[in-house]
């Protein structure tokens, strides 16, 4: 009798979960279709409904379910004009974006990335407040490569004057470990600028949507 009831109490709290998930994506889908159409983002009812999604961490999410939510509160804030909160949602998306392109690029472990297709809106809402990045990039590339010469020079100095080595050796060892340090610095380059973009912006965002991409953005 203990173990049928036992039973019954494990099958009801299955179907709890598969009905709250079930209704958060019902939920999730129903307003995105809204912003898809509305002109007015900035709307207190809508805002309440995704609030409420922003706060359900009682199970894992989808890339899908991830870039939607992100998506939806990009536009909010653009609407309100608050470009550099805009602009968080959109790096936050990019990096998502980013991990489709590049099967070998980490994955964040709170999100189920899943077969996704990213709409073009999508699309152009990321690209409207990343497109600087590029120019960003090739700019600090620039300065790092003038940075490697030095440390290129101060390395020979040293293989010559101090470690006593003749010239041509000297000059190719140095090369070679300012070559290694130029290719390991510029790879790390877009992430490293992303973090800190996405830091120096954070104070712009609300609390309830930080909370919601921490695991995220952390994992």
């Amino acid at each position: 009798m203990e173990q049928k009831e036992t039973l019954e109490a494990v099958e009801t709290k299955e179907v709890t979960a598969e009905s709250v998930d079930f209704q958060f994506e019902t939920v999730l889908n129903e307003i995105y279709q809204d912003f898809k159409i509305m002109d007015e983002h900035v709307d207190a009812g809508l805002d309440a409904r995704l609030k409420e999604l922003l706060t359900h961490t009682e199970n894992e999410l989808t890339s899908e379910e991830y870039m939607k939510l992100m998506y939806m509160e990009g536009l909010k804030y653009e609407q309100q004009e608050n470009k550099n909160a805009a602009r968080f949602c959109a790096m936050r998306m990019l990096k998502i974006k980013e991990c489709y392109e590049n099967p070998k690029k980490k994955r964040p472990r709170f999100l189920d990335m899943i077969p996704y297709t990213i709409p073009e809106e999508m699309l152009e809402f990321i690209e409207r407040y990343t497109d600087f990045l590029e120019d960003t990039y090739n700019f600090i590339g620039k300065r790092l490569l003038l940075i490697t010469a030095g440390l290129v020079v101060i390395i020979l100095l040293i293989f010559i004057l101090v470690l006593k080595l003749n010239f041509l050796m000297s000059l190719i060892n140095a090369a070679l470990i300012g070559l290694l340090n130029y290719i390991l610095q510029k790879r790390r380059l877009p992430d490293m600028f992303q973090k800190n973009q996405t830091a120096a912006i954070e104070y712009y965002v609300e609390d309830d949507v930080l909370e919601f991409d921490r695991p995220v953005r952390y994992s």
